[in-house]
């Protein structure tokens, strides 16, 4: 069981629009620590999607921890999320950060 720190773990995104298809405009998104993808999927809105995202990283971010997330669903952006922006997220008491994959692998 990892031991938490007062820094919450940063976690890379990557939110694209894939072609037309039948089913319509489609959203992809990949969740990645470091170079490690911890989970990716597609969702037919850009909102869907970036909820997919935040309930991602609140699984991976109580996982870290050794923790079960009760309702990953249940994430709350510190501000109005959007594509592109870094944002904290809180899920109960554990604490995540998402951050766009450009801007993680710049700064390390």
């Amino acid at each position: 069981m990892a031991v938490p720190s007062s820094e919450p773990p940063v976690y890379g995104y990557t939110l694209e629009p894939l072609p037309p298809s039948r089913l319509g405009r489609r959203w992809r998104f990949t969740l990645f620590h470091g170079d490690r993808m911890l989970a990716a999927g597609w969702r037919l809105s850009e909102r869907r999607a970036l909820q997919g995202l935040r309930t991602a990283a609140a699984r991976a971010a109580h996982e870290a921890l050794g923790l079960r997330v009760l309702r990953p669903q249940a994430t709350w952006p510190e501000v109005t999320f959007h594509a592109g922006m870094t944002v904290r997220l809180q899920a109960g008491a554990v604490a995540c950060v998402l951050a766009p994959r450009q801007a993680v692998v710049e700064a390390a």
